[in-house]
């Protein structure tokens, strides 16, 4: 066809298509202009980024949860059609991997003991809700998906081994994500307003934030920023992320406390110094000056904010106190370890009663015996699903089987992230390891993995890191010896 034919024909119907369009939207009939606007989307983003839509897609949603959080997690692709971000997100790209992987000849999983464990993790699940979806119907399935969201890390590891290309976007989006979300969740604690009137999508607000996760994010971010960070990049991304980690430490989160300090722990032993030495140096300082405040200058912020981080490792160190060793103001830290105590021993106890080796079941309601016991006379009001600690959760609902998986799926990642640290100098994989850590460490301690807003960047970060250092190991296995080395290996 003649070039300018075809740009006349091109003109002519996508004019139409906009009319048609156009009018479907006063109509009130969204599907289909929703359809071509992701259509055009992809198109202009698979012309830009020149990677597979699946990869795009990814990116994009990871990218949305960590910058969202819970709005974002709240919004649907199409108002018609009920499905969120990650589950959207979960069966176009799973879809997209399944059909390459048959046109590919490979398989969407290696044969190594982490993704073993993640297998194993989804098929024990998918066994479970066979059975418990007959039992509880839509609950077990709102249960469920702390299991199949393991999916990601399929879809993400796949991505990271086609090409640096999609290894590199990815890690572009997470950083991206990393740069904002501590600013704007910053903003949306003095303004909450501004943005819940402002950016909204059919009534939902697209910047929603959980506080206790935002916190923790804010610490990944202070993780993968400063190990990101190469060069010219150093001079601002090295006083940002320690500012974050100073945040950390200052707010009230001491899940994620503890996830910075097993991080810290770790590149101590592995004797990799300069994050630690960093951080501490900078604590050490701010706290001298907060110090000097409180005490020489009578500030009443200083002192609060001492108190505040006294009473956060106070309550780490002795997690149970009597009420008269406390100051009144202070009690609500011992008493929320008390909170969080009784539902882990009525967990374990209810399981181990009834049902310890394939436990209570998907949609069981875990917190029904706690709430008699914890607010006996509000205990119809109690909503909350997860007793704090994803390793709970997991025994109360697929019991001593699915913990063991689930244990052996946590050891596997911290030797992954140990032999990460201590025998590459790849200090970008090291900051992708120690923010799983990070995750992984706070999910043990509140609610992260049960969620998307906390789930789909782990299992996302996870499936990046393992499948990158799996591209790395594969390029040097198949890069050609140089002469000093065949003359070694001979």
């Amino acid at each position: 066809m003649n070039p300018r034919l075809r740009v006349y024909v091109a003109t002519g119907v996508t004019a139409l298509l906009a009319v048609w369009a156009g009018r479907e939207l006063a109509m009130e009939n969204y599907f289909w202009p929703v359809l071509m606007l992701f259509v055009a989307v992809t198109a202009i983003l698979t012309r830009i980024f020149a990677l597979p839509l699946d990869t795009i897609s990814l990116g994009l949603v990871t990218f949305g949860y960590l910058v969202g959080n819970r709005g974002f997690a709240q919004l649907m692709p199409a108002p018609n059609i009920p499905l969120l971000p990650a589950e959207a997100a979960l069966l176009f790209c799973g879809c997209w991997a399944f059909v390459g992987s048959l046109r590919e000849s490979r398989m969407l999983w290696r044969a190594d003991l982490l993704n073993w464990c993640v297998l194993a993790w989804l098929v024990a699940g998918t066994a479970h809700i066979v059975f418990d979806v007959r039992v509880h119907g839509f609950q077990a399935l709102r249960d469920f998906a702390t299991v199949y969201y393991a999916g990601f890390f399929f879809l993400a590891q796949r991505a990271a081994r086609q090409s640096a290309e999609a290894t590199r976007y990815l890690t572009q989006m997470i950083v991206a994500g990393c740069v904002l979300l501590p600013v704007l969740s910053l903003l949306y604690e003095i303004v909450p307003e501004f943005f819940q009137n402002n950016f909204r999508v059919h009534g939902v607000p697209v910047l929603l934030y959980k506080g206790d996760l935002a916190l923790m994010f804010t610490a990944v971010s202070a993780v993968i920023l400063f190990h990101w960070a190469q060069g010219r990049n150093r001079l601002w991304a090295w006083p940002y992320a320690t500012m974050l980690f100073l945040l950390v430490l200052a707010r009230e989160g001491r899940a994620t406390i503890i996830g910075c300090l097993v991080v810290l722990a770790l590149l101590m032993a592995a004797r990799r110094w300069v994050f630690p030495m960093v951080q501490v140096s900078a604590g050490l300082c701010g706290l001298v000056l907060i110090a000097g405040l409180a005490v020489v200058g009578g500030n009443d912020w200083a002192h609060e904010r001492l108190q505040t981080v006294q009473t956060h490792f106070s309550s780490i160190v002795v997690p149970l106190q009597s009420a008269g060793h406390v100051d009144a103001d202070l009690l609500y830290k011992w008493d929320n370890n008390q909170f969080r105590l009784v539902w882990w021993k009525n967990v374990v106890l209810e399981t181990w009663d009834k049902q310890p080796v394939f436990g209570l079941g998907f949609g069981h309601d875990l917190a029904d015996e706690f709430a008699r016991v914890y607010y006996p006379e509000a205990a119809d009001e109690f909503s909350a699903r997860s007793p704090h600690n994803v390793a709970l959760t997991v025994f109360g609902r697929m019991g001593a089987s699915g913990l063991l998986i689930w244990l052996a799926f946590c050891a596997t990642v911290v030797r992954c992230t140990w032999r990460s640290v201590r025998r590459t100098t790849d200090t970008v994989a090291w900051g992708r390891w120690l923010a799983l850590l990070i995750i992984l460490s706070a999910a043990h301690l509140q609610v992260i993995l049960e969620g998307p807003m906390g789930a789909v960047p782990f299992w996302v970060l996870l499936g990046l890191a393992h499948g990158a250092d799996a591209a790395a190991a594969e390029k040097n296995a198949n890069a050609p010896l140089r002469p000093a080395d065949e003359t070694a290996s001979a």
